[in-house]
This record gives structure tokens, C-alpha cells and sequence, in this order.
């Protein structure tokens, strides 16, 4: 999840607890607790993507893509980070000569930590994945559910245009909403009438911030939230249930891999598919958009599209013929076992596949590159694409011990 909207959802949860909560005589005045555990919350919500720092160190690819949602977007790094804030708070309090009661100390700990769990969860809901676990379990976790940016939960948030201490908070969280429901409008991504439908949503969250009740008005925008989230979890699993039979019916003899899941934004409707499959001798991946009602909406009139019309994997066109419930946008087909003896050979490419979870390779010139097919969007190499150095290398230092998410590729 973007870094917005982790901050709007930290700042609606800070001031809800504000508010639900009651103030003690010997510790902070209303009004200062409040501006602590609202700026606590944003704060917090942000703050497991510290570990940016470390491909910043790094300044390559490989250090960005195996460190960032790593330690620090696990509840042992949760933990550790709360304590730090906490630690933070007190010099603070101590510097200001501000006194902090014990009730003060356990919202303020309560809050740290529900905001850093809560950046992890959401971070769980897209396609990129999470490993919570660690150390007892390494594996890569994903939820599928949300896109990277969803503008229905900037939605949930509209309360705080009222709600808010000051102006200038008040007047951008505004400025966020319309700008959300400007780029619904011109970007092509959301339909017409789902972007009218956000708009009328936005409105209606908007209507309850300036005439409900505080706690009421920011209660319902943690609720719409939620009601966001499931939506979205609840079409997940029907795309999910349809896509296998789909499979079972079309391609008997085949084995998925994975069913790689992302609905567009604002549209639980339209939902980007990635198959990575076994078939026979082959490692394929099949790529195309998904429609949950297709008689509403059909596959071939959904949205984004040209996300991925110009991209460096080696994509070709499927022969078969669209249908309103599937549109194949294109397929990779290599020999079964080139992703693994490519890591057996190469140490940079091994380390990548501790992240790739739809792999895919091509030999360009002198050199191989490596990619994963979730966020190949251009034709020049980005972010997730490798071009891997032959002959002697120096190997990756410190590569955390994620689990590979197609180790069952790797074992063929």
C-alpha cells in the first residue's frame, strides 16, 4: 500500500482514539494528548517502510527488492519499532518538561503498536505480500485483494476534512480527496460509472463528517473502510473459485502454480490474472483480465490494458479468442526447468527469486535478464527486472532468508 494512504488511515485511527478515549488528570491536557497520539498514529503508520533505507545504502535493485517489507514489516520488527517511538515520546515529554501518566504511557504504547500492525495488514492485501512471521516462518504472504492505490479507502478518511485540529490538516485531506477522485475520473482506470460512484461515496462521507457526531462520523469512516476491504476480499474469492474451474475445464492436464489476483482500482469488478503453470515441459505464464460479472462488464472492457501493452518480459499473443469472462492479454512459454538452472548458476538470480513470485527469464545479447511479471510495465528494465552479470560474480551480501515464492518452480 502507498504511503498516503497508510497516513490517512493512521491519522483516522489516532483521532478516533483520541476521542473514544478518556484523558487523565495527572498526565497530558486534552488537547496535547490528542496531537500526540494522532501524530503518534501517522507516524507509525509509515514508519515500517524505514527499511527503504537499506536500498538507499545498497543503490541497487536487488537490495530494494529483498529488503523493502522485511524485518521491519514483521511483529517482532513491530515491536521493536513501537518501543523506539515509545522511547522517543518519553526524552520528548521529558525535554518539553510535559508529565505522562501511566494511562498516557499504555494509549500511547496501544496506539504505536495497532498502527504498525495495521501498516502490515494493509501491505498484506496487495499482490507484493508480506512475511510477518519471521523467524518462525520465512515464507512470503499475500492477500491479493487491494490494489497498490485504492481510492475508496482515501473515501473512508473523508470525515476528517471536519474533524481534523487545524486548517492546513483539514485543507489536505481535501485536496487528497479531490485529487483522488480527479484521477479516477482521467486516468482510464476506473470506470465511468464507478468513478461517479466514489464521487457519490466521497459526498456521503463528507455529509456525515460535518453533521454526525465526532466519535459517530469517525466511526463510520472506520467502518467503510473495513466494508472496503471486505468487498474486495469477498470478490477476491469468487475470481479465485471461478478462475479454477476455469482452469479444470480449459487446461485439464496442466498444474497452477499460483493464481496471482490484483482488482483494479475502485472495481471489484475487473481483476488483473497471472497463471504461472506447468505444462508438460513447459513453465507458462498466462496473463489476462478477469471479469466477475461479465454480462455487466465484459473481460474485454475492463480498464488496464495498456499497463502492460509495451513490457521487456517475452510475451506473445494467445490464440484464444476472447470471451466477456476472460480477455488473455499474452503468455510466456520457456523450457520447465530454465528459471532453476539459471539459479543454480547464478548467485544474483537465486537471490532474486527470493522475491519473484511470477519469474520469468531472457537471454538478450551476452547477458540473461531476470523479471517478475507483476510490475513489468515498460520495455526498458524496471524496478523488478535484473540483467544478470556472466562469469565470476560477487555475490548479493546479507540476503535475507525469505523463502522462495516459487520454490515449487525451482524444484522441478
Amino acid at each position: 500500500m502507498e504511503n498516503l494512504t497508510h497516513t490517512l488511515i493512521g491519522v483516522l485511527v489516532g483521532e478516533t482514539a483520541a476521542r473514544s478515549t478518556v484523558t487523565s488528570a495527572d498526565g497530558l491536557p486534552p488537547q496535547r494528548r490528542r496531537n500526540f497520539l494522532v501524530t503518534l498514529a501517522a507516524i507509525a503508520s509509515n514508519a515500517p517502510d524505514l527499511d527503504l533505507l537499506a536500498s538507499l545504502i545498497g543503490r541497487n535493485k536487488l537490495d530494494y527488492l529483498l529488503e523493502h517489507r522485511g524485518y521491519t514489516h514483521t511483529l517482532a520488527g513491530a515491536l521493536i519499532i513501537a518501543a523506539v517511538l515509545c522511547a522517543t515520546c518519553e526524552i520528548w515529554c521529558r525535554w518539553r518538561r510535559w508529565s505522562l501518566s501511566t494511562q498516557d504511557r499504555l494509549q500511547l504504547a496501544g496506539i504505536a503498536v495497532l498502527s504498525l500492525l495495521l501498516h502490515i495488514a494493509m501491505d498484506f492485501t496487495n499482490n507484493y505480500g508480506v512475511h510477518p512471521l519471521w523467524p518462525f516462518y520465512n515464507g512470503w504472504l499475500y492477500g491479493d485483494t487491494i490494489f497498490i492505490w485504492e481510492p475508496l479507502l482515501w473515501t473512508a478518511a473523508a470525515p476528517l476534512v471536519f474533524l481534523l485540529r487545524t486548517t492546513a490538516a483539514r485543507t489536505l485531506v481535501a485536496a487528497l480527496l479531490a485529487t483522488a477522485i480527479a484521477v479516477c475520473f482521467t486516468s482510464g482506470l476506473v470506470p465511468l460509472p464507478l468513478a461517479l460512484l466514489m464521487t457519490l461515496l466521497t459526498v456521503a462521507m463528507l455529509w456525515i463528517g460535518h453533521r454526525a457526531a465526532p466519535q459517530i462520523a469517525l466511526l463510520t469512516g472506520i467502518a467503510a473502510w473495513f466494508g472496503v476491504t471486505t468487498a474486495f476480499a469477498i470478490s477476491h474469492g469468487i475470481v479465485r473459485q471461478q478462475l479454477q474451474s476455469f482452469v479444470v475445464q480449459r487446461w485439464p492436464a496442466v498444474t497452477v502454480l499460483d493464481y496471482v489476483l490484483t482488482p483494479m482500482p475502485a472495481n471489484p469488478v475487473c481483476w488483473d490474472v497471472m497463471l504461472p503453470m506447468i505444462d508438460g515441459n513447459e513453465y507458462v505464464i498466462r496473463h489476462g483480465t478477469w471479469s466477475l460479472l461479465p454480462k455487466l462488464l465484459a473481460a474485454t472492457h475492463c480498464p488496464g490494458h495498456d499497463l502492460f501493452r509495451h513490457i521487456t518480459a517475452p510475451i506473445t499473443a494467445v490464440t484464444d479468442p476472447p470471451q466477456q469472462v476472460v480477455s488473455w492479454l499474452g503468455e510466456i512459454r520457456l523450457p520447465r526447468t530454465q528459471v532453476s538452472e539459471l539459479a543454480s548458476q547464478n548467485c544474483e538470480a537465486a537471490a532474486f527469486l527470493r522475491f519473484a513470485r511470477v519469474p520469468w527469464t531472457l537471454r538478450r545479447g551476452h547477458h540473461w535478464i531476470i523479471g517478475d511479471l507483476r510490475y513489468d510495465r515498460e520495455p526498458e528494465l524496471g524496478f523488478a527486472e535484473l540483467e544478470l552479470n556472466d562469469g565470476a560474480l560477487r555475490c548479493p551480501s546479507n540476503v535475507p532468508p525469505w523463502i522462495a515464492p516459487r520454490s515449487d518452480l525451482l524444484a522441478q
